[in-house]
């Protein structure tokens, strides 16, 4: 224990960090790696995007995942050796993007990684006589850390369950510490899986944020573009790119925005 106290001491007195963020999302169909660079820590934290790119699973991974999204389809085995296998997938995406752009493991501080989502559920049920809310992401981090050489930074949804929250923390803090205003409002829509909005209010103090779901939002747009393509997505937008504005429902969207800006000095 005193070596990880010891390493993220050492983190936090370096003023710049180089950190490898990891995820994949309810599409299953690769690993993103961005590679940044954060400055300072907390609300005044500046954030730099030096190299992203996405690395496609295996076929068999990706069916493998599949089966575990089904409630009936999969084993406790599976489970278990996925997560062992997303997590050699996670570290071969960490270690492809440095090797992409010319760096080496010596020149990153260290890796967090979101998981592979297999199950979400944020709305508390009655279970073995508990009222509970769960969640699990795989892609086991002793082996992105074993195969990287670096410490990692995971798990990070299940304390905000604990505590009663959606599971999604980082998303409306991040929101918050790039995108407060002082003067104007704003509104951020991010289509995941299950999409979700960051209410920031001018002037804002982090308590202040309101974030939550709004629906689902991937899931569809995936089902519906491999129906229509026959594959697992819309490459390059080609298909959401023929389709047509419903001016009847933009309308009254639009005319409750310009109310809102009106009422809130600057909604942006």
């Amino acid at each position: 224990m005193t070596g990880h106290y010891d390493t993220v001491q050492r983190l936090r007195s370096k003023p710049s960090r180089r950190i490898i963020g990891l995820m994949s999302g309810t599409s299953a169909d690769g690993v993103t790696a961005a590679l940044t660079e954060i400055a300072g820590t907390g609300a005044t934290a500046a954030v730099r995007l030096l190299a992203h790119g996405t690395y496609p699973y295996p076929d068999e991974v990706s069916r493998r995942l599949f089966s575990l999204f089904t409630p009936g389809a999969s084993t406790v085995k599976d489970v278990c050796e996925m997560n062992f296998v997303v997590g050699e997938c996670f570290a071969d995406a960490a270690l492809r993007l440095l090797s992409e752009h010319g760096l080496g493991v010596s020149e990153v501080d260290a890796v967090g990684s979101h998981g592979q989502t297999v199950w979400h559920q944020p709305n508390a049920e009655p279970v073995a006589g508990v009222c509970a809310a769960s969640t699990l992401q795989i892609g086991e981090p002793a082996v992105i850390s074993s195969r990287t050489g670096l410490p990692v930074v995971a798990d990070f949804r299940k304390a905000d369950m604990a505590a009663g929250g959606q599971g999604a923390p980082l998303t409306p803090y991040l929101d918050y510490v790039l995108h407060r205003h002082p003067a104007s409002s704003r509104v951020l829509q991010n289509i995941g899986g299950i999409a979700n909005l960051t209410y920031i209010p001018a002037s804002a103090a982090p308590g202040d944020v309101v974030a939550f779901d709004t629906g689902p939002g991937n899931m569809i747009i995936d089902a519906v573009a491999k129906h229509y393509t026959g594959g697992s997505r819309d490459v390059d937008g080609s298909l959401a790119r023929m389709g047509v504005v419903h001016r009847r429902s933009q309308a009254p969207l639009l005319q409750f925005g310009a109310a809102e800006d009106h009422r809130q000095g600057g909604l942006r």
